[in-house]
């Protein structure tokens, strides 16, 4: 009777052995038949590296934008700068440019080799202190062949505002270190059109003469010591108003007539926008002028000028510290 329940014992044991040998998979099977989610999950994850201890990061506000530009072998490309070409480098030979002699903002780009197929990049450095990336790609037919750089200041501002590159309010264009008294044109620029954009808050500033007016709407000071002064010029009439010019100077607040007058004249760094220069009837626009700004001396008054061009509406006021007190932030 226990040779019976052995053998019985052992059979059972056995086939249970044999099927465990059956079912279980070959190495091959194995991999096979590992679940998606675990495979996917075991490939796609991540390397984590540990940061070096002493690298900074490079902050999003401290990234120059790039702009993607085609060359073609057989066609020429034209791109036009804000002013003189300084400096010009290229990523690899496959590039090539010339500045003309007699236009020094224009550089003329084009392929050395046709069909190259990787990605490269080119840099160029103008007088005002101006860095312009680009990212250069082949195409025997680009899109197109003539950009103005001039002309994408605004699209540029809005495209680093809404990535967070370069778009800080205490950030500056300014790639490079100019001499003392330059300003960047760009940078001026770009802080003018911050200007525009934000609301006015200065009321009952300004003059007006024979349908035409002129008012302060804004003061900003920016870091480099400059003051915008944004400006709202109504034409209330339907003959056409073209500036001629706005100026500004420090004179003495308190004079009598035919008293010799001290007066200085303040240089202007910018009207902003330059175009357009005139209103058409029953129109108005906005314009920022840029000065260095200083506290006025006791009996000083910072008097603004708007002259008509070929015509006498002409209109001056004046702001006293009071009023420049009042200046925000930019």
């Amino acid at each position: 009777m226990k040779k019976i329940f052995s053998f019985i014992f052992l059979l059972v044991l056995g086939n249970t052995a044999m099927a465990q040998v059956i079912n279980k998979p070959s190495q091959a099977q194995s991999d096979s038949l590992i679940p998606n989610s675990v495979s996917k999950k075991s490939i796609l994850k991540p390397i984590v590296i540990d940061p070096h201890p002493f690298v900074l990061p490079i902050a999003k506000a401290s990234v120059r934008g790039s702009y993607p530009i085609e060359l073609a072998f057989n066609k020429t490309t034209h791109i036009v700068f804000p002013s003189k070409i300084k400096d010009f480098d290229a990523g690899s030979a496959v590039v090539i440019a010339t500045v003309p002699e007699t236009v020094l903002n224009v550089l003329r780009v084009k392929s050395d080799v046709k069909g190259f197929v990787e990605e490269t990049n080119m840099t160029v450095l103008t007088e005002d202190g101006g860095l312009y990336s680009f990212l250069v790609r082949y195409n025997e037919n680009p899109a197109v062949f003539n950009i103005n750089i001039s002309n994408n200041i605004i699209a540029d501002y809005e495209a680093t505002k809404a990535l967070g590159i370069g778009a800080s309010s205490n950030s500056s264009p300014n790639t490079y270190v100019l001499a003392d008294g330059n300003y960047v044109e760009e940078a001026l620029k770009v802080s003018s059109q911050k200007v525009i954009d934000k609301k006015s808050f200065i009321r009952h500033v300004g003059a007006k003469k024979d349908n035409f007016e002129a008012l302060v709407k804004g003061l900003y000071l920016d870091n480099n010591n400059l003051l915008f002064m944004k400006l709202q010029l109504k034409n209330k009439s339907y003959m056409p108003y073209k500036i001629d010019f706005i100026k500004v100077f420090v004179r003495d607040k308190n004079y009598v007539k035919r008293m010799a007058v001290q007066e200085e004249e303040i240089t202007t760094l910018m009207s902003y926008p330059i175009a357009p220069d005139q209103l058409n009837g029953y129109s108005d626009i906005e314009k920022v002028i840029s000065f260095p700004y200083y506290t006025l001396a006791d009996g000083k008054v910072l008097e603004i000028e708007v002259y008509e061009k070929a015509g006498g509406r002409h209109v001056k006021f004046q702001l006293d510290n009071q009023t420049l007190l009042q200046v925000k932030n930019l």
